[in-house]
C-alpha cells in the first residue's frame, strides 16, 4: 500500500519516526506521500523525500495559513509573492509530485475567507504553470471550493479531494473530471455518511486513494490515539467492503491510481531500500 497523505514531519513523530516507518512496512505500507501545508512543512517534506526513496512530497499553503499569501481583503501581499516564489522553487525538487494541500476551510476559519480564496487561486495557477496535480483540503466548503475551481480552472494534471467528506454530488464532480477522492479513517466510523455517499455517486476502485492523514483521523479500532501509517489496512478493508472489491485488488488499484495522478510511485516500496529517518 501507499499512504497517499501523511505528515511524517510533524512533531508527533519526532521521537519514533523510524519505528513508525518500520511498523508501516510490517503492515504492508511501503510508500508515502508527505504533504506540505505551509512553508516550513513544505521544506520538511522536500527534505524527507530527499533522504528516503519511500517518500514523495507535496508543497503548498493550507487554507489555515492563507494569510501567508494574501491580506485579509484577499489582495496578494508582497510577502505572499515571496512565499509563492519559494513554493515554486521547492516544487522543482526531484521528490515533489503535487501542489498541496490547498483549498478552503470554513469550519475553523483560521484565515479570512477572502485570503483563503486568493491563496487557492494563486496555487491553482502555480500548479497549472508547473504541470503538477493538486491536493485539495476542503472542509465545510465544498460548493464554494468547487465553484471557485470552476472559475479559476482545474489544473490539467487533475487533483485529489483529500480526506473526502462531501456528498454524492461532490464525489460525482470528481469522477466526471478524472479526479480522485482520498479515503481515510472516517470510512471505518460506525456513523459515517461516507459509505453511503460513495455508493450513491457510483465510486469505484479506480476513483480512490488510500490515506491516513496521520497523525490525525485514526481509523477504528484506534480512535483516540495518534494515527500512523501502519493503520492504513483498516481503511483499505473498510473501503473494499463499501466498493464490493477484494482488499488485495484494491491495494493494487489504489497504487495504479496514485501513479496515474502523480506520475510515479515512490522509488522504493521496500523498507530495506532506504536509510532510516531520524
Amino acid at each position: 500500500m501507499i499512504d497517499s497523505h501523511v505528515h511524517l514531519n510533524r512533531r508527533e513523530f519526532a521521537h519514533d519516526r523510524a519505528d513508525v516507518l518500520a511498523r508501516a512496512a510490517a503492515a504492508g505500507v511501503r510508500g508515502f506521500l508527505n504533504v506540505g501545508y505551509d512553508l516550513a512543512s513544505s521544506r520538511e517534506s522536500v527534505d524527507l523525500a530527499g533522504v528516503d526513496p519511500r517518500i514523495l512530497a507535496t508543497v503548498g499553503v493550507h487554507p489555515h495559513d492563507a494569510s501567508l499569501l494574501a491580506d485579509p481583503a484577499g489582495r496578494p501581499s508582497a510577502s505572499g509573492r515571496d512565499a509563492l516564489a519559494e513554493l515554486r522553487d521547492l516544487a522543482s525538487a526531484p521528490g515533489v509530485v503535487a501542489i498541496g494541500e490547498i483549498g478552503l476551510d470554513f469550519y475553523r476559519d483560521l484565515s479570512p475567507r477572502p485570503a483563503q480564496r486568493t491563496a487557492l487561486c494563486l496555487q491553482l495557477d502555480l500548479a497549472a504553470d508547473l504541470g503538477l496535480p493538486v491536493v485539495f483540503h476542503i472542509r465545510d466548503a465544498y460548493p464554494e471550493t468547487l465553484g471557485l475551481v470552476a472559475q479559476a480552472g482545474l489544473p490539467p494534471r487533475g487533483a485529489v479531494l483529500h480526506s473526502f467528506a462531501g456528498g454524492p454530488e461532490h464525489a460525482a464532480w470528481a469522477r466526471e473530471r478524472g479526479c480522485l477522492v482520498g479515503i481515510g479513517g472516517p470510512v471505518t466510523y460506525r456513523r459515517s455518511a461516507l459509505p453511503a455517499a460513495l455508493r450513491a455517486a457510483g465510486v469505484t476502485d479506480r476513483d480512490v486513494l488510500l490515506e491516513t492523514d496521520a497523525p490525525w483521523l485514526p481509523p477504528e479500532p484506534h480512535r483516540g490515539r495518534r494515527n500512523e501509517p501502519a493503520y492504513l489496512a483498516h481503511t483499505r478493508d473498510a473501503l473494499a467492503a463499501v466498493l464490493g472489491v477484494d482488499p488485495a485488488a484494491l491495494t493494487v488499484q489504489a497504487r495504479r491510481n496514485f501513479a496515474r495522478l502523480f506520475g510515479r510511485i515512490p522509488a522504493a516500496l521496500d523498507v530495506s531500500a532506504g536509510p532510516p529517518i531520524e
